[in-house]
C-alpha cells in the first residue's frame, strides 16, 4: 500500500481526494501554497455556492465540449446526486433552484468549507500551509516556506494547483514552467467564463458602466442565450458572455475579433414593434420615444445611441437595429479576471488514469488540465469529481501492488 501520499493544491480537487484517500486508511498531506485552503472554493460562493447541477446526464456531459467522454467517466465515478449525498453528509443539505442548478441550503461555502476541513483532520490529513511547490529534486518534491526549502519524499502525488484566474487566490498558473521543464506538454493558458473588450464612447461608458441590459437573447452563429449582462467600462460580462466565451474567444483567436447579435426586445415580434412605431413621435426626443413606444431600458437605448446614423433614422433601420444590434468584441478580458482558465496539461501528457506518462506515480487533477466548462456548476462538479476519481484510481493501485507483493511473500 503507498506509504506516503503528498496533495499539492488546497482547493476542491485536492480536497476531494484527501476526503477519500484518508477515510479509507491512508496517509495524506496537503501542501497549499497560501495561509489557508479553499480561497477560489470560497470566492466562488460568495453570490451563492452553485455547486452542481440537476439536468440529465447526457445533456451535463456536454458542458464538456471535446473532453465530454473524459468527464463521462469521472463525473459517472462521482455524480451530482453523490455531491449531494456528500454535502448531506457534512451537514449542508442541497436544494435545486428554479434554473436547476444545486446549492447548499445555507447558501455560502464556508460553512461547507468549515465541516469539510474538520473531517480531514479528524481522519488524520495533515495540513502543510504556506508551502509554495517548486518542483522535484530527484524523487523528492521542493517547497519554499519561511524563507526556506524543505524537501518532501513523496510514494505517490497529486498535483491539483487550479489554472491561472484569480491569481491572488493562489493559482497563478506558476507551476506551467515547472512541468514543461519535466517534458509535460502544456496548452497555453487562456481566459474561460470571462468579458470581453468593446471600444465604447466616452459618454455610453461613464453612464452605464456597472449597468445591467435585462431581458435580451445573445447570439453567435447558431448558439442562443437569454438574459441579462453587465455593461463594464471597457466591455462587457455577465451569465449569457461568459456561456458563450469559449466560441467567443475561438473567433477572435482565428479571426481577430467576434461580432454577437443582440435582440434587444426579444418578447416583441418584429410586426409588433412596427406597429408600435406608428404612433406619432410629436416633440419627443428619439431616446424618450423608443422609451415610452416599446419599453427599452436606459441601457439599451444608450446602445442605439451609440449607432452612428441614430438621427437619420426610418422605422425599418430601428427595428433592424433592436432586433438584430450588433456588438465587436474585440479581445478577452485579462486571464486574471476570469471565472476559470481554458488550456492546462494535456490529455496526451497524462494516461486514461489521470498519471503523467513521463512521471510515474504523479497525478494531475482539477483546472490544471486542458478542458473547460460553463458556469453554472460545471466547474466544481467537475473538479470534485475528477479529485475523487484519481483517488479511487490510487488506492486501486496501491491495493494491487499489495496483494502482488503478498502473493510474492508467499
Amino acid at each position: 500500500m503507498t506509504k506516503e501520499i503528498a496533495i499539492i493544491g488546497g482547493g476542491p480537487s485536492g480536497l476531494m481526494a484527501a476526503d477519500i484517500l484518508s477515510a479509507n486508511g491512508f496517509k495524506v498531506s496537503i501542501y497549499e501554497r497560501k495561509p489557508t485552503f479553499g480561497r477560489k472554493f470560497l470566492m466562488a460562493g460568495r453570490g451563492g455556492l452553485n455547486i452542481s447541477h440537476s439536468e440529465n446526464l447526457d445533456e451535463f456531459f456536454k458542458k464538456y465540449g471535446m473532453q465530454s467522454d473524459i468527464f463521462k467517466k469521472v463525473i459517472d465515478n462521482f455524480s451530482p446526486e453523490n455531491l449531494q449525498e456528500w454535502c448531506e453528509d457534512l451537514g449542508e443539505k442541497t436544494f435545486i433552484g428554479s434554473s436547476g442548478r444545486i446549492f447548499p441550503q445555507s447558501f455560502k461555502s464556508s460553512p461547507l468549507l468549515r465541516a469539510w476541513l474538520g473531517r480531514l483532520e479528524k481522519q488524520g490529513v495533515i495540513f502543510k500551509l504556506n508551502h509554495d511547490w517548486l518542483g522535484w529534486d530527484k524523487n523528492n518534491l521542493i517547497f519554499k516556506t519561511k524563507n526556506k526549502k524543505v524537501y518532501v519524499p513523496s510514494d505517490t502525488t497529486l498535483l491539483s494547483l487550479g489554472g491561472a484566474s484569480w491569481p491572488k487566490l493562489g493559482s497563478d498558473g506558476s507551476w506551467v514552467k515547472i512541468l514543461e521543464n519535466e517534458g509535460v506538454e502544456i496548452s497555453p493558458l487562456q481566459p474561460s467564463n470571462c468579458g470581453f473588450v468593446i471600444e465604447w464612447s466616452d459618454v455610453f461608458s461613464k453612464k452605464f458602466e456597472g449597468k445591467s441590459l435585462k431581458s435580451i437573447t445573445l447570439s453567435f452563429h447558431d448558439k442562443k442565450k437569454y438574459g441579462e449582462f453587465i455593461i463594464t467600462k471597457n466591455g462587457v460580462e455577465g451569465g449569457p458572455i461568459y456561456a458563450l466565451s469559449s466560441f467567443l474567444r475561438e473567433e477572435i483567436n482565428t479571426n481577430g475579433s467576434a461580432q454577437i447579435l443582440l435582440d434587444l426586445k426579444p418578447d416583441f415580434s418584429i410586426e409588433e414593434i412596427k406597429k408600435r412605431l406608428l404612433k406619432p413621435k410629436l416633440k419627443l426626443s428619439i431616446s424618450n420615444y423608443l422609451r415610452k413606444t416599446l419599453n427599452l431600458s436606459d441601457v439599451a437605448i444608450g446602445l442605439l445611441m451609440e449607432l452612428s446614423d441614430r438621427n437619420n433614422w426610418m422605422p425599418d433601420k430601428i427595428i433592424n437595429a433592436i432586433k438584430s444590434y450588433k456588438l465587436n468584441l474585440q479581445k478577452p478580458f485579462a486571464i486574471d479576471r476570469a471565472i476559470s482558465t481554458a488550456g492546462g496539461v494535456t490529455f496526451n501528457s497524462v494516461n486514461d488514469n489521470f498519471m503523467l506518462i513521463n512521471k510515474p506515480n504523479v497525478y494531475v487533477a482539477g483546472e490544471m488540465l486542458d478542458w473547460e466548462a460553463p458556469t453554472g456548476g460545471y466547474l466544481l462538479q467537475a473538479c470534485i469529481s475528477n479529485g475523487a476519481y484519481v483517488a479511487n484510481i490510487i488506492m486501486t493501485v496501491s491495493y494491487t501492488h499489495l496483494r502482488a507483493h503478498e502473493t510474492k511473500a508467499n
